[in-house]
């Protein structure tokens, strides 16, 4: 086979395997395992539990998800709550206080200057005595027994951290995201069943508290993933309960791009602090690693280098004549040119609030994800790191309250 159709092939190739055959090969894999069965844990034996709430500008959803924890199927003598309000400038802070009433399981500690999610968390976590940490965001609402399913599996003494089942749910319609976060969530239970999760998901999980993670840096991003992937690095599981369910509503895409890139940027700064979960010595892990994360974070340089390349030698051929290789090169070029079009009609519909043809918005969907890690891989090579975030506005969600 000619160099020049191997340069092309091998990163279309890689890109392939990452979004195709790997989830092929992981749900095969995966469905070959029994799930695992948890026993119920009788009330007076379940360990306590302090719920972390980072808060920043939710004056909206504060007070129903303060209502809503404490409306959970667990001992209240064993549940508690931390607000914690980072530089808000709405009425998060009295809003959290005011649904708080005068009970002592809920606490609203207030950080005047901002200084993002993953310190504030941390700071949290400092005040929290729980023998087990769960995390969960303003806007998320659990199902009545979702912390309980969370904490069931910790009796394993090799379980660091649970991860639940967060469902993104839009009132009109489904959506690509919602599609693709489905998707995600197949994987998720496949991964869980043959090591661990890769990462956990901020709106659901829980943590022993010993696995607590002081030593991630405050400017972290995707503290959520980074936090799972160091419970599998310190040689315990995360493991993905699906029974443990939380609902959270649709970003409103008008606002979604900032956040996107933001994740982007979090992603290859995931990439640095996790590498050593790369290493062979982690087995089975660092192939699901390298397979699902590492690959789709280099979607777009992949696609982009093969692009270019078929670009290049059509255009060569066009000054020297046709030869053996444009045939392929051709193909590529045209059929990148296709999806651009497509992706602009995709545009268009999602503009205007329509979800069909779902082909075309979910191309669309798909360019913008990978449009996104590229500014956030400049963003990162840049340096521009902060663990502040902005509230993402977002489709009411009604269910689970």
């Amino acid at each position: 086979m000619p160099p020049l159709i191997l340069t092309i092939l091998i990163p279309l190739g890689l890109v392939a395997y990452a979004w195709i055959i790997y989830p092929v090969m992981v749900w095969i894999l995966g469905s070959r395992r029994h799930p695992e069965r948890h026993d119920v844990i009788p009330d007076p034996e379940l360990p306590p539990v302090t719920v972390l709430v980072p808060a920043h500008n939710e004056e909206t959803d504060i007070g129903p998800r303060i209502r809503n924890l404490l409306a959970q199927d667990y001992p209240s003598d064993r549940l508690t709550v931390l607000i914690g309000v980072d530089g808000s400038t709405d009425g998060t802070a009295s809003n959290a206080r005011t649904a708080a009433g005068d009970t002592n399981r809920v606490q609203v500690i207030e950080f005047h200057n901002r200084q993002g999610k993953t310190a504030t968390l941390k700071a949290l976590a400092r005040q929290a005595t729980a023998t087990v940490l769960a995390f969960t965001d303003a806007n998320t609402r659990f199902e009545p027994h979702t912390i309980r399913r969370l904490v069931e599996p910790l009796a394993d003494p090799r379980v660091g951290g649970v991860c639940g089942r967060l469902i993104l749910h839009d009132p009109a319609q489904p959506t690509p995201e919602s599609s693709y976060w489905e998707f995600e969530t197949l994987l998720k239970r496949a991964e869980s069943r043959l090591d661990s999760c890769l990462g956990a998901n901020g709106a659901v999980y829980a943590l022993r508290r010993d696995r607590f993670w002081q030593e991630i840096p405050d400017t972290t991003i995707v503290d959520d993933f980074v936090v799972g992937m160091k419970v599998r690095e310190q040689g315990y599981r995360l493991l993905y309960r699906e029974d443990a369910v939380a609902y959270e509503p649709l970003p409103d895409l008008r606002h979604e791009w900032q956040r996107r890139v933001r994740i982007g940027t979090g992603d290859y700064q995931a990439l640095a602090l996790c590498r050593r979960c790369l290493s062979p010595r982690y087995g089975r892990f660092a192939w699901m690693f390298a397979s699902h994360k590492v690959l789709r974070w280099f979607t777009p340089h992949l696609v982009l280098a093969g692009v270019v390349l078929a670009s290049a030698d059509v255009l060569a051929g066009a000054w020297d004549g046709l030869h053996p290789t444009s045939g392929l090169s051709i193909i590529i070029t045209l059929g990148s040119g296709l999806f651009l079009m497509m992706s602009a009609a995709g545009r268009s519909l999602a503009q205007h609030g329509r979800s069909r043809p779902a082909i075309l918005v979910t191309a669309w969907h798909f360019l913008a994800m990978q449009t996104a890690l590229i500014m956030g891989f400049v963003r990162y090579c840049r340096g521009s790191l902060q663990g502040a975030w902005d509230r993402t506005p977002r489709k009411i969600v009604e269910r689970g309250k």
